[in-house]
């Protein structure tokens, strides 16, 4: 078990797939679909987590490529000058960018998080009253300062709330939606997925799918404050939202926070899907939906997609004693002095009427085999 970069590329390949399943929903018009918007949430999570956790089992099945990667590597390790090569070069660019937007992102929670400190807190006996019907751990801060309720905070969160004046259900309803952030863990998931914008600071999907993805995490939520329950408690969750999204300033969102208030458009797909009905095969989505990507995630891990090819020629003259190198290349081998046996499931190959090597049947349709004729033996 290790790690190579043809692991990090096979991650990086499937996470960036996720992006392009985020950007094709949305222009659809069904990332708020009921059940979809919570399953794309947790195949892009997992995505994240392949990138975080890029590991080559020794199990893996190894797909051999012969053309495409063997070439990326030639250009990547061609040297410009010295020993700098172009990969290089590319990944120290990667890198810089990378550093410098995580670096901007951690500078700007931080000036949020010291801001909000310095806020003045004011005591709400009925807020702290009805705090106490949803226990968990956290704390509570409310300020004249603060225009909308959020949650923020890894290890310890605080739920920041506006001196308003509400009715109990809606301070009810915002307590549901925020210790739901809580207990989802949505904190870490908005900074894995905001580790993975600062990684991916090249691609445009990265940028573009960032409110996608606040929004995902906001529709999860939503169905799980709700999720099945009757009209009536939909209709108050609804209500809460409109109410306070008429008291509403609009205060640029943090960076890792969960707000639950945003933009209009944003608030439109939430009512939407809290008001949609459930589609045809929702349970049947629900049930098996996750344990299916789930799986797919752990088969991912038992696939390994390698370079492919014969050693430099070079390599061969460095080669220890002993070492016996055959040339199998057209100028060699030819119709009339070489061909390949078919036995036993088994790829032989044989010139002038010796045994060489035994091939895998990727190297078939490869430059050095496949004007070679194969014969199947009995």
């Amino acid at each position: 078990m290790g790690i190579s970069i043809y692991s990090v590329i096979v991650s990086t390949v499937i996470y960036n797939i996720c992006l392009i399943a985020i950007t094709l929903l949305r222009r659809k018009g069904l990332i708020h679909a009921k059940y979809v918007s919570g399953l794309i949430l947790f195949m892009t999570l997992l995505a994240a987590l392949r990138m975080i956790i890029p590991l080559d089992l020794d199990q893996a099945l190894v797909l051999r490529s012969l053309l495409l990667l063997p070439v990326l590597k030639r250009a990547f390790t061609e040297p410009l000058w010295g020993s700098v090569s172009v990969g290089r070069l590319i990944l120290m660019a990667w890198g810089a960018g990378a550093l410098f937007f995580a670096t901007r992102d951690l500078v700007t929670q931080l000036r949020f998080h010291l801001e909000m400190r310095r806020m003045l807190p004011v005591r709400e006996e009925r807020v702290e009253r009805i705090a106490a019907e949803y226990p968990g751990r956290y704390r509570i801060k409310v300020s004249p300062g603060i225009s909308l309720p959020f949650v923020e905070g890894l290890f310890m969160p605080t739920i920041y709330l506006p001196a308003i004046t509400l009715s109990d259900e809606d301070w009810r309803n915002i307590f549901r939606h925020e210790t739901q952030h809580i207990r989802s863990h949505d904190e870490w998931k908005k900074l894995i997925f905001r580790l993975m914008r600062s990684l991916f600071w090249w691609n445009p999907l990265a940028r573009t799918s960032e409110e996608d993805i606040s929004l995902l995490i906001e529709l999860q939520c939503d169905d799980r404050v709700v999720g099945s329950g009757d009209f009536a408690r939909q209709e108050s969750y609804l209500r809460t939202m409109m109410t306070l999204m008429r008291r509403h300033i609009g205060t640029k969102e943090p960076i890792l926070a969960s707000p639950m208030i945003a933009r209009q458009t944003q608030m439109e797909l939430r009512f939407a899907a809290l008001l949609a009905p459930a589609p045809k095969h929702g349970k049947l989505l629900q049930r098996w939906g996750r344990p299916l990507l789930l799986a797919l995630f752990l088969a991912s891990y038992f696939v390994i997609w390698q370079p492919a090819g014969f050693p430099a020629e070079q390599d061969i003259l460095d080669a220890p004693p002993g070492f016996v190198a055959v040339d199998i290349t057209p100028d060699v081998t030819n119709t009339e002095n070489s061909f390949i046996l078919y036995k036993d499931g088994e790829y032989k190959l044989y010139i002038d009427g010796e045994y060489v090597c035994c091939l895998d049947d990727q190297f078939l349709d490869s430059p050095d085999f496949k004007h070679i004729p194969v014969i199947k033996g009995e």
